[in-house]
């Protein structure tokens, strides 16, 4: 009888331990779980940061008003935008002033607008498939616009903004 006690007890002893040891277990992969939720969203935060920092540097250009520097001058010097944006916003402008040297575009090409909301974006969307993301004015509802990163050589850059290299069918609805 004894040796059954004993038995039943070694039993009942290794069963709460292997118990223990499942809840660990669980323990762990639920803080891994978290911490790859964390590491996600901190790189979509640094990620979209790139872009956000982007449009708003140019808000607080563009509200400098007489002491701005010209667009294609403060596109070439920001260091997150890609040369295939300079390219093309050099290429777009050149094309319109050709066109109608008093006029040129008519619009801002990186707000793809003539006004722009004056206290900056805040990001609305961010797809991260595609590396689109939709910024909002701050204290200006509704008034979106599209833009595009992608990462070279490891640092994440702004390709598209506006209509500098966005599809028509994902630029902002005006």
């Amino acid at each position: 009888m004894k040796k059954l006690y004993l038995i039943l007890l070694i039993f009942f002893v290794l069963s709460c331990k292997e118990k223990q040891i499942k809840n660990i277990s669980e323990k762990k992969e639920q803080i891994e779980e978290v911490k790859t939720k964390k590491t996600e969203l901190n790189r979509t935060d640094s990620i979209t940061d790139v872009a956000i920092k982007f449009i708003n540097d140019y808000v607080s250009n563009c509200n400098k008003m007489k002491e701005q520097i010209e667009i294609i001058e403060f596109v070439n010097a920001h260091p997150n935008v890609s040369t295939e944006f300079k390219t093309e916003l050099k290429r777009m402008i050149e094309e319109a002033e050709k066109s109608d040297p008093e006029y040129g575009l008519g619009f801002d090409p990186i707000f793809d607008a003539q006004d722009y909301p004056e206290n900056g974006f805040k990001l609305s969307e961010f797809d991260s498939n595609t590396n689109y993301l939709t910024v909002e004015g701050i204290n200006w509802k509704g008034f979106t616009t599209t833009m595009k990163i992608k990462k070279l050589d490891s640092k994440w850059f702004v390709t598209g903004c506006g209509v500098i290299n966005i599809p028509k069918e994902k630029q902002a609805k005006r």
